[in-house]
């Protein structure tokens, strides 16, 4: 029973962890970090809900053929979104760091980006 309360501790302590840290990366709107552990939840997401299809554990019961195979659909049809959701926050991502590459190696090479030049001329302007 020891072992039990030991892994429990440790199970609640690791899971305050991961809620307070999601707190933070949510709390950074432009962030890498934020956007891959929206990622990570996400994913984490779909398979809870499609965990909770075999699960025993029902809002509507089993006992009734058509009736209680509705939570099922929904939780199925709840990951389907919840991964659709995932693969498009790793697109935007994906395309974020495109562009920050792009930006860094024109910055190497001495170019300057174009809203440095806007930003410039906007200057000029207000001189």
């Amino acid at each position: 029973m020891a072992d039990f309360f030991s892994f429990l501790k440790i199970f609640v302590l690791c899971g305050t962890f991961f809620f307070v840290a999601m707190l933070v990366l949510l709390a950074m709107p432009q962030s890498r970090l934020r956007s891959v552990g929206m990622e990570m939840s996400k994913w984490a997401f779909v398979v809870g809900l499609l965990l909770m299809v075999p699960s025993p554990i029902d809002v509507l019961p089993d006992v009734v053929p058509g009736v209680g195979w509705l939570d099922d659909i929904g939780y199925i049809l709840g990951a389907i979104v919840a991964a659709g959701s995932a693969l498009k926050e790793r697109e935007r991502r994906q395309a974020f760091e495109e562009v920050e590459f792009n930006e860094t190696i024109a910055f190497k090479r001495g170019e300057t980006s174009s809203a440095d030049t806007t930003t410039a001329d906007d200057e000029k302007e207000a001189a």
